[in-house]
């Protein structure tokens, strides 16, 4: 009987470390890797600090968020960032359209056109963003040498965002048609039939069943979109770095610099010299806060359009 009992209790011991374990080392990582981190940036954006050293930090209050907000480039990478992020909605549409047609029983070639759509999305940022580059380029680009122009896209302020939202548009359209075409085979057939009984047409059919039945998968994209947005960083740094460095700017008329790239400026002093982390700590706070309202905001406005199957 004993034994039972000894052999019973062993075996709940494992139990409860093989738990602790498993739930342990996620629990260990989020603080050492996110908790700890976010710390010691929130103690660094009320500190002056003008090296990688932290302990030479000195406490200044709220002067980096004076610094920020009176600071014109940090307003030109908020209007960037936001100016960027029309891709958004572009990749949206486009992805539900797209969709809409990839969901048809009569189309054929079905997987071969959705890989296509959606290798851009698996492909290296780097090497998408370098490609889009010489395909610009003012003197060897294949755009100017089919529409015989000479523009130079990347330092002209009129053309550099619309090139950049074309890249992130056609980049991240793919993403999108893969989880709208989840939504649409999901969506009851009975409804189109009702429908086109009672003599709705098909933008009628799409706009009054389609939109509504993915509305949710429509919502947690835009979500997701607009977080992803917010920190808009790579491209254009890969686009802009060069430019800097040949001293045009961060882009013509600081037209490539968003608020994750302005943050790793100041962070890092790529072409000033002089590291203001304290600087760079404050702007990724009001980041946060302000991807953190706009999440808000989002989940607020989400009951007058998202419909969930009740």
């Amino acid at each position: 009987m004993k034994t039972a009992v000894n052999t019973g209790r062993s075996r709940k011991i494992k139990e409860y470390l093989s738990c602790y374990l498993m739930c342990g080392l996620p629990i260990i990582g989020f603080l050492v890797f996110s908790l700890v981190p976010l710390v010691i940036s929130l103690y660094l954006s009320f500190t002056q600090l003008y090296t990688l050293n932290f302990t030479s930090a000195t406490f200044i209050g709220l002067e980096n968020f004076a610094t920020l907000f009176t600071d014109p480039l940090f307003g030109k990478a908020i209007v960037n960032t936001l100016y960027a992020m029309i891709s958004i909605p572009l990749s949206m549409v486009l992805g539900l359209l797209i969709a809409q047609v990839l969901t048809r029983k009569s189309l054929k070639g079905k997987k071969f056109f959705r890989t296509l759509f959606f290798i851009p999305y698996v492909c290296s940022t780097v090497a998408v963003t370098l490609v889009f580059k010489w395909m610009f380029d003012a003197e060897f680009g294949i755009i100017n040498d089919m529409f015989q122009t000479k523009i130079s896209f990347f330092l002209d302020e009129r053309w550099f965002m619309p090139v950049m939202i074309l890249l992130t548009t056609w980049t991240g359209t793919g993403y999108y048609i893969i989880l709208f075409q989840a939504a649409l085979t999901s969506v009851n057939p009975a409804l189109f039939d009702a429908a086109e009984i009672d003599g709705a047409g098909p933008i009628r059919r799409f706009f009054a069943i389609t939109v509504p039945t993915v509305s949710p998968t429509t919502f947690y994209l835009l979500v997701m979109g607009v977080i992803g947005g917010l920190q808009s960083f790579t491209w254009f740094q890969i686009i802009c770095d060069p430019i800097a460095s040949s001293g045009y700017g961060w882009g013509p008329n600081d037209s490539g610099i968003t608020i994750v790239y302005y943050v790793y400026n100041k962070a890092f002093a790529t072409s000033t010299g002089a590291v203001q982390g304290g600087v760079a700590a404050a702007a990724a706070w009001v980041l946060a806060f302000g991807i953190l309202l706009l999440t808000v905001l989002n989940f607020k406005l989400s009951k007058y359009w998202v419909h969930y199957d009740d």
